[in-house]
């Protein structure tokens, strides 16, 4: 179990002291095999001698945690970052960290330990404490979630829960750059429809609210959901026509959402919460 390389992608932009807390995070696993992390950061300034002088002394006392450090500077988007992460990656298995976003210490080390039991999980998440919204909740997606769930859920998790392997990653194009959001959705889908996807049933991560955060942009929230729709939607009314119901439904909380701001969430969180059960 040591020996499995896992590759960790942050994208950043302009967030030089949540990215240092969220590598950190990265770096103070308890799993003790060998973790990469990519930091690939569109900001433009570069902050390697940042990096470089919080974590130097760390990697070079713990043989099993490398960075690599990759300045654009310029902003295409954090799927395309993630995407660009994974080709430079040398792990198999890959995991995807928002750079507001915490890990908890035992996070890799229970997710690994759910691919070396099961061959045909291609995806692994966990519960997460949100901390957006003004107030604090526990997300707790099912444990054992079929392709069907996940088309039912229009949702499943954050991708900075999930923990993949890189070939069935590859296999299904990796992130779709082309839609405007929900992004890691889309992978859940294609993910689901070839493999299992199995979720630890322990707080493991943790979302913190920060500005500029794409759950508070209504606008290409709305694009996003007409964009998934319009791609999987058969696959939707295949499951069920009450799912084209609950599209139309989602559709006019995301316009409220884009009248209302972050109120709406007092209607959408208890909706999610009777899915999660």
């Amino acid at each position: 179990m040591n020996l499995i390389k896992v590759s960790v992608i942050i994208p950043t932009y302009n967030r030089p002291k949540e990215l240092i807390r969220s590598v950190k995070s990265v770096i103070d696993q308890s799993y003790n095999g060998y973790i990469e992390v990519i930091i690939i950061d569109d900001s433009e300034n570069s902050i390697k001698k940042e990096i470089k002088k919080e974590f130097s002394n760390i990697v070079k006392r713990n043989k099993n945690r490398h960075i690599n450090y990759i300045h654009k500077g310029k902003k295409e988007g954090s799927p395309k970052a993630r995407n660009l992460g994974v080709k430079l990656a040398q792990g198999d298995f890959i995991a995807f960290l928002d750079d507001d976003d915490l890990w908890l210490p035992e996070k890799i080390e229970k997710q690994i330990k759910v691919f070396v039991e099961n061959d045909e999980v291609a995806l692994v998440i966990c519960y997460s404490i949100d901390k957006r919204f003004g107030h604090e909740r526990i997300n707790k997606p099912p444990l054992e979630i079929s392709h069907e769930m996940v088309l039912k859920a229009f949702n499943l998790s954050s991708s900075s829960s999930y923990l993949t392997r890189k070939n069935a990653f590859k296999e299904v194009g990796g992130f779709d750059v082309s839609l405007p959001s929900a992004q890691e959705y889309d992978l859940a889908i294609r993910l689901s429809k070839k493999y299992k996807i199995i979720c630890v049933p322990e707080v493991l991560m943790i979302q913190n609210s920060t500005i500029d955060q794409i759950s508070e942009n209504w606008k290409r929230k709305i694009r996003g959901l007409i964009a998934i729709y319009s791609k999987h939607g058969r696959d939707f009314n295949s499951i069920s026509k009450f799912n084209h119901v609950k599209f139309v439904g989602m559709l006019g909380l995301f316009s409220m959402g884009y009248l209302v701001g972050n109120k709406i969430y007092n209607v959408i969180i208890p909706m999610k919460e009777r899915y999660e059960g």
